[in-house]
């Protein structure tokens, strides 16, 4: 896989040595022709072969250089392996003419002149092992040159030693090549060492990148998401401070109360918005995929935002649609209620669409979102889905929303499988995109808009036993079961609820806190609590995790195996809505199987309750 970067780095490191060594090569070339004309000049056999074969010399000498001057002007005319070729094709023509040259000792009338002459060629051996060693095509195509001639003329001059120096040539021949290449394995492996390093320097480098802007990330949704909630958090108390006004009417009180609702509802928003976010980061939020009919799904949103729309002097056209999908309801419906808000907010005229489009798709198509708003410049495109940013809310009014929508439907989409894809310009209004599924019409269980008639219609006598170890919150959960028609045991701990259940108390229900006192968790207190129950004959009791924890291995693996966990802040109607679920599918399940375990929390239906968790806030 990164054989390609490591030879490309060979090759540049190969070029650089190459091309480095060319001055001293150019120099040396210049002193080997004059020495050999030197050594020939009295005695010059054959001369207009002798001045062509010099002057070849010198010309390919010349064109070396010539070479070297352009590659040190323009390093990146061509590639590294072309610059590498170009040096070899250099080597041919620079060393034909010094390795041909030996003939001309040999036909001289010195005798002593071949071997002088063959010191002079493994001189310039030993030059070309320097230089040139590194590189197989270079070094191939110089030393045979340089050499063979010279070995075969000796061997051809049949006496005894012309041939000795002719086998010490060719041992010399063979010798040099071995070296060779073993100073090639060396150099690879010094190359792929330091493109390792550099590999991991780059990837270290990369990975502080990232952890830097995470960081700066964080540092910036602390930053706005602190002020988002300073500030009915500021209002709250200013206003909470003026109910202790004695001069206060009545009417006064009263409209101070609803502003405290107002605020605290915006609040309590806010941090269902962030909680939403801190779910799908940690991985605890479940697709529940289920084959429905779409024009099912955009009735329901549609009847939500229509009002909001008129409001506002909107049209929302919802596309008539008769595709199945096979999604995850829940999680859609909170994708397209985002959209839909988001668009209805910045929207002054004109109207909103909703649809499914096919567009070429076998498997099924693309639902869009589009408006006639206000359009976002493509150089926000990539910032609006970032946390707390908002492109038409410098000054960060919160009737305006808190920049949390497009950032949570990018990470639901994601969950889903798909993504989100963005047109839009300035005046232009907006398009959201995302793929969905086909589904099967044949394997439609239910209408998403039948509201299910429980078994069980009302809490009124029900037996609940709260674990947590917080006063207030096990008051509140009292005084809120109590008027529900419960009956209450709330205890701090695991031992206290144990002992409730030997002194006779059956619960129908078993809510508990996830992080409880003396290092126990929820998941552990339960999981005693359900042996002493099936121990007492009980095995009808429903249990609940209820947790502030977003990020936790044990909560992941509770929700992959379908656990019914509640994040806080947990309202009234979600905790109700909850409870008569898990009854409702005990009761279903006791009627089928008596001797079922389902009716203690675990099976495919707490998976459903867990699931209603991922519902619109209520």
């Amino acid at each position: 896989m990164r054989a390609d970067p490591i030879q490309r780095a060979v090759d540049e490191d190969l070029v650089r040595v190459l091309y480095a060594q060319d001055p001293i090569a150019f120099c040396t070339h210049w002193f080997s022709i004059a020495v050999l004309v030197a050594i020939y000049w009295g005695d010059i056999p054959a001369p207009h072969l002798f001045v062509a074969c010099f002057t070849f010399y010198a010309a390919a000498n010349c064109a070396g250089l010539g070479l070297w001057m352009f590659h040190r002007r323009w390093p990146q005319a061509v590639a590294p392996r072309d610059w590498i070729n170009l040096h070899a094709l250099r080597g041919v023509l620079l060393y034909l003419a010094p390795g041909a040259s030996i003939w001309f000792a040999f036909h001289s009338s010195h005798t002593d002149l071949p071997v002088l002459h063959t010191v002079m060629l493994v001189t310039l051996a030993a030059g070309v092992f320097m230089s040139n060693g590194f590189d197989v095509i270079n070094f191939a195509t110089a030393i045979p040159i340089l050499l063979l001639p010279s070995i075969i003329l000796h061997l051809s001059a049949h006496t005894f030693d012309r041939t000795i120096l002719a086998i010490v040539l060719a041992f010399f021949f063979c010798a040099i090549n071995v070296y060779s290449a073993s100073y090639r394995r060396l150099f690879r492996k010094v190359v792929e060492a330091r493109v390792d390093q550099q590999y991991l320097a780059e990837s270290l480098a990369a990975q502080k990148l990232v952890a830097e802007e995470a960081s700066l990330a964080k540092t910036r949704f602390f930053a706005a998401a602190s002020h988002d909630l300073r500030q009915p958090l500021h209002a709250i108390g200013l206003l909470a401070a003026s109910l202790n006004d004695p001069l206060a009417t009545p009417s006064q009180h009263a409209q101070t109360a609803d502003h405290i609702a107002r605020n605290v509802e915006a609040l309590n928003q806010l941090f269902n918005q962030v909680l939403d976010l801190a779910r799908l980061e940690s991985g605890v939020t479940q697709v529940i995929r289920m084959h429905f009919r779409l024009s099912e799904l955009f009735e329901r949103v549609g009847n939500q935002y229509r009002p909001q729309a008129a409001a506002r002097g909107l049209a929302l056209r919802i596309a008539p649609t008769t595709a199945v999908i096979y999604d995850d309801p829940v999680l859609l419906e909170r994708v397209l209620s985002n959209l839909l808000s988001n668009a209805v907010r910045y929207t002054e005229d004109g109207a909103i669409w909703m649809g499914f489009r096919r567009s070429g798709r076998r498997d099924g198509g693309f639902i869009e979102v589009r408006d006639s708003g206000i359009g976002i410049p493509e150089r926000e495109h990539g910032r609006i889905f970032e946390e707390f940013y908002q492109v038409a809310n410098p000054q960060r009014d919160a009737r305006q929303g808190h920049g949390l929508g497009l950032p949570t439907v990018r990470r639901l989409v994601l969950l889903l499988g798909g993504d989100l894809t963005l047109r839009s310009a300035p005046g232009r209004g907006s398009t959201f995109r995302f793929p969905v599924q086909a589904g099967d019409p044949g394997r439609i269980v239910a209408s998403l808009n039948d509201a299910p008639v429980p078994e069980i219609s009302s809490t009124r006598g029900r037996r609940v036993l709260c674990i947590d170890d917080d006063p207030s919150i096990l008051q509140g959960l009292s005084s809120l079961l109590g008027r529900w028609g419960c009956v209450v045991q709330g205890v701090h701990d695991e031992a206290q609820a144990l002992r409730a259940i030997a002194d006779g108390f059956a619960p129908d229900a078993v809510l508990c806190d996830y992080q409880l006192a003396n290092h126990r968790t929820g998941a552990e207190a339960l999981q005693a609590v359900r042996a002493a129950l099936l121990r007492h004959g009980h095995t009808q009791t429903v249990t609940l995790l209820i947790t502030g924890d977003m990020a936790s291995s044990e909560l992941e693996a509770l929700a992959a195996q379908g656990i019914p966990v509640l994040h806080k802040p947990v309202t009234a109607a979600r905790l109700r809505r909850t409870l008569e679920m898990l009854w409702q599918r005990a009761g279903r399940g006791a009627g089928q199987d008596t001797g079922a375990s389902g009716g203690a929390g675990g099976g495919a239906d707490s998976g459903e309750a867990a699931a209603c968790d991922t519902l619109p806030h209520s």
